[in-house]
This record gives structure tokens, sequence and C-alpha cells, in this order.
């Protein structure tokens, strides 16, 4: 199958019911939020200070890290700490590479996540073409290697986490479906499938990566496969490694906004590397953008690619450039400085267009026939040889019945352009972000009109992100940071505003900043550049895959990343 079928009217997709403490994620209970802390775990004084932080921006569900066994030591006494001041949040906790302290953990949390790409498996890059008996003993070997998890969830009634990692695949994953969502769907339903076997199925699923598209094909591509297999688990969204500041929430709202508005989607962690109650404001403007998110309509489907790439229109000349087809997607910016609303009365006034941002070659005032405006809740006979530019609220649910229209008619592939409002505000980004930028990284858009021409304004910023979320256009540099936990030990907040500050003009450079060697190699795994934590202030920088610097002090480790940009010839002045 190479569609996914998504409603044109909301409706959320059904899930089993889990229980996780007293809280109950999919069935039908609201959609939850969820953080996890940076501190510590061992350090219980710091654990506490957070979980207070994110009690009073009301998270629902707080993860921990748990990597040995004096952080499941710390545990009985954070409950005690909790129960004496009244916090009922369930706790998860988070494991890598060892199955025992996910064993050991049961006890006192409610829930338990594990990355099936390395809890029975050490990622060792080795080539090995697996025979079918070969893959089945794997598989065998993974099974006896649960056994005593299920046994311990079972007891204590525990929920479980089976989450997925682009970048942290096993080797038997890759050497059989490569790095690729199939590949991730895969190892998520290995061992599913094991757990079912032993009759547990109280299962919640994640699918993440710090590429909003991969991101977007893996849940796709999952959901396809559970209905092949009569599963309805619930799933977790996030975007994994997002990065800080309007970059990270962008990137957030495309990737788990776009599955929400689908119907898939029962509880949500916005990763940023900032502190962690940033995380639950962040992803309470998503889930408030889908709010009323529908389109009455007759046609109860509408098909998703689960491999993103553009849709195929044709080429129209827009202001002395082409637009369509295999052009990139252009990004134009208005002439007029004070804009009012966009209205088909006022349209003369305010383009043409001033110039395609990216060239910055266009003439001002080329003539704009060849651009047919359209509000997204007109019903319109196309004109065959203009493009069409689509103003109003709410994009996504009209263009997709206006494209199911096309399609339906035998119209004409006509390129497909957005305008952005210039009442728009920081406070309706998440809204724009999800409904925009679904339509953008799913291939729909041809270009984008931004209701400036000045870079220093907000709204032109918001529109160059957008943009680069979606990978429709690179502006800057892209950066793959971690939000940090108790395994960090450098400050990875001020390091990555370092690096940023220093580094964001390499258009199309993509540099991983990660807090540890856990995930840190194989989650940066499309970085060209990557900084990774080592141990306590001690980094290691990598080139794509290879660590080509080993235990950098961590006061010298900048520069020595900014020495290898140089290097490899990635550098340019600012």
């Amino acid at each position: 199958m190479t569609h996914f079928l998504a409603p044109l009217t909301y409706q959320r997709r059904m899930t089993r019911a889990v229980r996780v403490g007293n809280l109950t994620i999919g069935g039908d209970a609201p959609i939850r939020v969820q953080s996890m802390l940076t501190a510590d775990t061992a350090n219980v004084d710091q654990v506490m200070r957070e979980m207070q932080e994110l009690q009073q921006v009301n998270c629902e569900l707080i993860r921990l890290t748990v990597p040995n066994q004096k952080a499941v030591d710390s545990l009985p006494e954070i409950r005690r700490q909790m129960k004496e001041r009244g916090w009922d949040f369930p706790l998860v906790a988070d494991i890598h590479f060892n199955p025992q302290l996910a064993v050991n953990v049961c006890e006192f949390v409610e829930k338990v996540r594990i990355n099936p790409g390395n809890y029975a498996d050490r990622k060792n890059f080795v080539v090995r073409e697996y025979t079918e008996q070969q893959y089945q003993e794997e598989l065998e070997r993974i099974e006896e290697k649960l056994q005593p998890l299920i046994r311990e969830l079972k007891k204590y009634q525990r929920a479980l986490r089976i989450g997925t990692n682009h970048g942290s695949l096993s080797d038997r994953i890759l050497n059989r479906f490569g790095d690729s969502p199939q590949g991730m769907v895969e190892s998520a339903l290995e061992f599913v499938r094991v757990f079912e076997k032993s009759d547990f199925y109280d299962i919640i699923i994640s699918m993440k990566s710090s590429n909003p598209l991969v991101m977007m094909q893996a849940y796709r591509a999952l959901v396809v496969q559970m209905e092949k297999e009569d599963m309805q688990y619930p799933l977790h969204l996030g975007v994994t490694e997002a990065g800080n500041g309007l970059d990270a929430r962008i990137k957030s709202a495309v990737g788990i906004g776009s599955l929400l508005v689908d119907g898939m989607g029962d509880t949500i962690r916005v990763s940023l590397t900032e502190p962690p109650q940033n995380e639950v404001p962040a992803a309470k403007d998503i889930l408030a953008s889908i709010a009323d998110s529908s389109l009455e309509s007759h046609m109860p489907n509408f098909a998703l690619p689960l491999h993103l790439q553009r849709r195929f229109s044709n080429t129209i000349r827009v202001h002395d450039l082409e637009v369509g087809s295999d052009h990139p997607v252009r990004f134009f910016g208005s002439s007029s400085v004070a804009l009012p609303t966009f209205s088909r009365e006022n349209f003369d006034s305010i383009l043409p267009l001033s110039f395609e941002m990216e060239e910055q070659a266009c003439t001002p005032k080329t003539s704009i026939a060849n651009l047919q405006l359209v509000h997204v809740e007109e019903s319109i006979q196309p004109h065959p040889d203009r493009a069409l530019l689509f103003y109003g609220d709410s994009f996504l649910r009209p263009i997709r019945k206006h494209l199911q229209w096309l399609q339906d008619n035998e119209a004409p592939a006509l390129p497909l352009g957005l305008l952005v409002s210039p009442q728009q505000n920081a406070s309706q980004w998440a809204r724009l972000s999800v409904e925009m930028g679904s339509l953008l990284a799913d291939g729909f858009i041809d270009f984008l009109v931004c209701p400036t021409a000045n870079p220093q304004e907000p709204i032109f910023d918001f529109c160059q992100t957008l943009l680069q979320a979606t990978r429709a256009r690179l502006f800057k540099a892209e950066f793959i940071a971690c939000p940090s936990c108790g395994r960090t030990f450098f400050d990875l907040q001020a390091t990555t505003a370092s690096i940023q500050a220093r580094t964001r003009h390499l258009k199309g450079v993509k540099i991983g900043i990660m807090g540890c060697i856990v995930n840190g190699p194989g989650e940066m795994a499309d970085a060209d550049f990557g900084y990774v934590g080592a141990g306590e202030d001690k980094i290691n920088l990598y080139r794509g895959q290879e660590c080509v610097e080993r235990n950098i002090p961590a006061t010298q480790a900048v520069e020595r990343l900014i020495a290898l940009i140089k290097e490899h010839g990635y550098w340019i002045e600012p």
C-alpha cells in the first residue's frame, strides 16, 4: 500500500484504553500531555524541584531516565516525597541497553519505556544477510530476553511504551529494512507480537525522529500495518531532538499536529532543549490548534502518501520565476510594507510580489495575471493557465477537498500557493504550522507568500522556519538537539545556544548536539557534524557517523567543532 486514508472530517482513531496509574491513554480519553525531567534521577532534590515546576503547568505524565541501579534505588524516596506532597501523576521510566533495569523498575513506576533498537541488541553496524532461519532465531532470542519484563509488568499491572527511534534501529532491522520508516514499524511490531503472544496488551507505541517527514511517514505506515494485523494500540507522538526556540516549536507542530488532525495520537511530548516546564505549553498550543479542525464533506477519506514527495503540477511563470513541476517550492514576499487584510478587492494593491526571497532576482511590479486568488471556502472553476493562490483562516481540509475535486474532474494539475495573512501573530503560529506544515510536508504546495519582504519582521522568520521544518526549502543550518536528561554531563542548553549563534547562517548544514552517547550517534544519523557528550564535561566530535575526535574538554569543544566544519569546507563567513 502506498497511501494512508485520512478522513476529510476530523475523526479520532479509536484505540485500546491503556491504564497508566490513575490516567487512561487511548480509548475515549483526552490526548495526554507529558514531559521528561533533565535531572539526574539519583539527585532526589533536583528531581523534586523539576517535578514541582511541571506540576505547576499541569503536566499529566513525567518521564525520568533510569541509566543505572543507583537511579532505581532513588525511586522509593522519590515516591515517598511525591505522596507527602499529594502528587499522584504517573511516572515513566526510560530504559536503554540494560534489560535488568527495566525489570527492576516495575515496582516503582506506572509505565516503562524501552527502545526495541537497543533493549536486546547492540548496534555494531555489522553487514550481514540473515537467512529466514537466522532471522527467526534472532526473534526467539528477543522473546526469551523479554520474558522477565513481561512477568514484572503483569505482576505490578504496569503499562509499557515500545519507543522506536529513527537512527537507533538494530543491525537486524537495518540489514533487512534499512534505516527507514518501514524499518521503524517492524522494529516496534516485532516486540508487540512477542508481548501479545504472552497475553500482554497494555502497550503504547511511538515512532520518533528528528525529521518531521520521517516521523509522519513512520506513524502512517504503523497505522496501516496495525490495521492489517488487527492491532489498536494508542500512539505516543513526538519529534525527537527538535532543538529550541521557534525552530523546535514549528518542527514539533508540523510533525505532531499533522498526525493529530488526521486522528492519530493519544499522548504527546514536545522535546525542547529548554527547561522541561516549557514543553507543556508548547504541547497545549498544538492541541488547541486542532480543536476545531473539521470540514463538512461528502467525501469520507483523502489519500495521503506514505512516502512523502512533491505532487506533480504544471509549470506556470509567476513573477519571472517558474512555479510548480520539479522547481523548488518558491518563497515570495509582498512588496507592501503595511498590509491590510488580504481580500480580492485589495489584491492588486498588495501584489505583485517584491522578489523571490531565495534568489532575490525578480523585478518588482511584475504582472500577476497568472495568479488566481482563491478564498479557501470558495468552490471555484480554476483557470487552466493560472496558479492558484489560497488565502483564508484554515487551509488544510479545504485544500485537500480542492485537490480531490481536481482529481475527480480531471482538471489540470495547477500549482498551488498559500498566502499568509498579515493579521497572524505568534499565538496563531502553532495552528498555521499544523495546517500549512501538513500541506507542505505532503508535497501539495508549490509556493508560499509571506505578507512582508522585511527579514526583520517575525512573520518573515516564521515563514522561512516553516519551509525549513518541512524540508521544502533550506534557509539556515539545521540543528538536531536533544532535550537533555539525567544522562547529560554538560550544560546542553547553553552549549546549544552557543553553537547556534556561531553556525546558524550555514544554510543546509545539519549539526547534531546530543547529551550522551546512548542515543547521540544514532539519533543524529543524517547530521553532517555531531557534538556528543562522552562523559563528565567531555565531548566527542563526529563527521557524519564517524567519531573523529574523542574526549575533548567541553571548554574547548565548540571551537574544535567550528574548526572541523572549516576543515571539511562547509564554513562561510556570516
